[in-house]
């Protein structure tokens, strides 16, 4: 059986927490939640946080992370290009300011 005293223990929940912080960090200054390729590397699978309602209105980057996009299209595709600020303000003319309707708007069209 393995032993581990209170220190060790409580070293690698703060490791643990650690590495969680990043990678939510990671999440937060490029947007993409999940992004997986096809097996044959052509597209990609993309779930990303979509812009807040005031960084479509301005030129910042801040994303909501409650709207959540998914779609496929492009592995190259970043959430915080030109483009992609385009295609949601796009979607949301379409839907009359709603973005979560229950629809597939994201940016692989």
């Amino acid at each position: 059986m393995l032993k581990l005293s209170k220190k060790s223990l409580a070293v690698s929940a703060l490791f643990a927490l650690t590495l969680t912080a990043g990678a939510s960090r990671a999440t937060a200054e490029s947007g993409i939640i999940v992004k997986e390729a096809s097996s044959d590397g052509t597209y990609c699978h993309i779930k990303y946080m979509a812009l807040s309602e005031e960084a479509l209105s301005s030129d910042t980057v801040e994303f909501n992370p409650s709207d959540v996009v998914d779609s496929y299209g492009p592995c190259s595709f970043d959430p915080k290009s030109p483009e992609a600020r385009q295609q949601q303000l796009t979607a949301k003319t379409r839907h009359g300011g709603v973005f979560n309707d229950g629809g597939n708007d994201g940016g692989g069209d």
